[in-house]
């Protein structure tokens, strides 16, 4: 189920890959990716230990979709953290606009979804807020999100999981 994205041709980034084996866990990324999009990786950790990827797709400073993996902690650690819709969609709306943050109504729509990774398909959470859709599901022992515009989220939510690769 695990496979990397890296194209023939395509340099090796360093950082990506150091990240990822810190990280430890498969990292969900888009499946297919536009040609000229950009991405930025985020992360959060706690206690010194990485549990939570953000792979920020973008165009032109605008950012398009939001793929975040978050780990479950060891039992030692006796912080709890979860991915929350509100949470997730408030991070891409702040960012996601060349001109400062979007403002939106804080209302959220929630429903059911599916992410599809690997050709599978996992029963998700999805929410709406204005024109922004975010989809969580549990995927083994990850936790994915996916956010990004309603126009794009039908695609978004098409994900492969890289271990060792640059995501597309």
């Amino acid at each position: 189920m695990f496979q990397g994205s890296a194209q023939p041709g395509r340099p090796v980034d360093r950082i990506w890959l150091e990240t990822l084996r810190e990280f430890g866990r498969p990292v969900a990324v888009l499946a297919r990716p536009e040609p000229g999009w950009r991405r930025l990786v985020g992360q959060g950790q706690v206690d010194g230990l990485l549990q939570r990827l953000d792979l920020g797709y973008y165009e032109e400073h605008t950012m398009l979709v939001q793929v975040t993996t978050q780990r479950r902690l060891p039992e030692h650690i006796r912080v709890f953290s979860t991915l929350e819709p509100d949470a997730v969609l408030g991070e891409v709306l702040y960012n996601s606009s060349p001109d400062g943050p979007i403002s939106l109504p804080d209302v959220l729509t929630a429903g059911t979804g599916q992410l599809v990774v690997n050709g599978a398909a996992f029963e998700a959470r999805r929410f709406t807020c204005g024109n922004h859709i975010a989809t969580l599901a549990e995927i083994g022992e990850e936790t994915v999100a996916v956010v990004s515009t309603a126009a794009l989220h039908d695609r978004a939510v098409h994900l492969t999981l890289a271990t060792t690769a640059i995501p597309g």
